[in-house]
């Protein structure tokens, strides 16, 4: 018989603390910054008290590390070309890539806030999601344009992307997540991809998104 262990379950009261910890913190950090949060108000978010956090976390720079361990964009990685590019694929592409966004606003605000102050683990995740779009993008174009105009279109479309949303969030405030979502935003996303793919000029047999 294996020996007892002391290390908590899956699903356990423990693990759930942890979670709404790393959550609140989250939220915190992203809208105050890190240096600007305290520990206290991360534990009164949670309804806990200082020490019952320091059980779970020894600091809060401890629970910044915790924070960088989040799933990238499996929804925009799942998308593999399978066949010429279309409009409605690029616009598939695009909205998974929003939606990631909107799903983790908080987290990529103090992504770039920790960017911006040094955080070299910060910097490390920010270019693995960019080099995950740009992975999906790329390949996705290089079915209808010659492998340099593809990696153009694909910087081209990212900077575009980057640009909206910060713009978006500088708007919304609080309200990003569902302003992103919204269609008439999407619609306008997707118009001025289309423009910069210009699909119809590699003879993809579809016709360009309304503008």
């Amino acid at each position: 018989m294996s020996p007892p262990t002391n290390r908590p379950q899956p699903h356990s009261v423990g693990d759930l603390s942890r979670t709404r910890i790393i959550d609140a913190a989250r939220e915190l950090f992203g809208n105050q910054g890190f240096d600007s949060t305290t520990v206290r108000e991360i534990a009164e978010k949670v309804g806990l008290t200082d020490a019952a956090l320091y059980y779970h976390f020894k600091s809060k720079r401890e629970i910044l590390a915790a924070l960088w361990d989040i799933p990238t964009g499996a929804d925009v990685a799942g998308l593999r070309p399978d066949g010429r590019l279309t409009n409605e694929r690029l616009n598939q592409i695009v909205d998974a890539a929003l939606e990631f966004s909107a799903a983790n606003d908080h987290y990529l605000r103090l992504m770039v806030r920790e960017i911006l102050g040094g955080d070299q683990i910060a910097a490390a995740l920010r270019q693995q999601n960019r080099s995950l779009l740009r992975r999906t993008f790329g390949e996705h174009l290089a079915t209808v344009f010659p492998a340099q105009d593809a990696e153009i279109k694909t910087e081209a479309i990212l900077a575009l992307l980057f640009g909206v949303s910060v713009r978006l969030q500088m708007q919304a405030k609080g309200d990003f997540a569902q302003a992103s979502r919204s269609p008439e935003f999407r619609d306008r996303v997707h118009g001025w991809v289309a423009a910069l793919a210009r699909l119809e000029e590699a003879g993809a047999g579809v016709q360009p998104c309304a503008q």
